[in-house]
């Protein structure tokens, strides 16, 4: 079985061509020593705790400092590429590399949101619970079928996440050299930019599919407890984009 998914994180699972029992080094026999999908759920869940705790601390630094924020940016930058490489190579560092991406993006988040706060009160919640709702509500599509990880749906949502990708990648290289991609910016309340944003979170929701579905098919198929860190892991990177996604869809709908 392959596993095709555009979230960097996953590719662990497309290295394998079949997920089974059988006699293959990658997989055990032994049910406790499995992934599961609770477990997945329970680890995913530790790491949103281990953002919450230190966006909590990197939320009180940039609201004294607030030239922080960019220094913690490009940290949580290198931090993410460095954490997808290193579990690429090595799904089993999963459950080190996890927590620590989690307790970096966690700064970053806390201090993106404690900035953005100051100019529109109530957004962090507002685009947690946006967030949250979304998640349950992918979760619920992708458990009743109404939304399926068809071949097609996975092609479509990969080639436009790659898209995105190489969008942010061009402006993040753009600005170090003093050049601005302004539709897309924080509190741009034009119908290009908030349009723009909308597709983006969309993208962003439909890669939740995706995510469930390589999880399931990995509990289902017996890969190693392990990948219970990386899926989880994968999850966070999707949950993260797509927090940040709705700041900034908010910040332009209320500027």
């Amino acid at each position: 079985m392959n596993f095709k998914s555009s979230n960097p994180a996953m590719k662990a699972f497309e290295q394998t061509e079949n997920l089974s029992l059988g006699p293959v080094d990658q997989f055990v026999g032994d049910s406790s020593q499995r992934m599961t999908i609770n477990g997945t759920i329970n680890k995913t869940g530790l790491m949103i705790l281990i953002a919450m705790v230190t966006g909590a601390w990197g939320w009180d630094k940039v609201i004294s400092s607030p030239q922080l924020l960019m220094p913690f940016f490009w940290t949580s930058l290198v931090v993410s590429i460095a954490a997808v490489f290193a579990i690429r190579a090595r799904p089993e560092w999963a459950s080190t590399v996890g927590p620590v991406y989690a307790a970096v993006e966690g700064v970053f988040l806390g201090a993106l949101s404690g900035i953005l706060e100051m100019s529109w009160p109530g957004i962090a919640v507002q685009a947690a619970m946006a967030t949250m709702a979304t998640v349950v509500g992918m979760l619920i599509a992708y458990r009743t079928g109404v939304i399926r990880a068809t071949p097609y749906f996975r092609k479509v949502i990969v080639t436009a996440t790659m898209g995105i990708m190489v969008f942010y990648g061009i402006s993040i290289i753009a600005s170090l050299f003093g050049f601005n991609f302004s539709v897309n910016s924080f509190g741009n309340s034009s119908m290009l930019s908030i349009g723009l944003s909308l597709f983006i979170v969309v993208i962003a929701a439909m890669n939740l599919i995706l995510d469930f579905d390589f999880i399931e098919k990995g509990a289902n198929e017996g890969a190693p407890k392990h990948m219970e860190w990386y899926g989880a892991f994968g999850l966070m990177v999707t949950i993260v984009w797509l927090y940040i996604e709705m700041l900034r869809l908010i910040s332009k709908l209320r500027d």
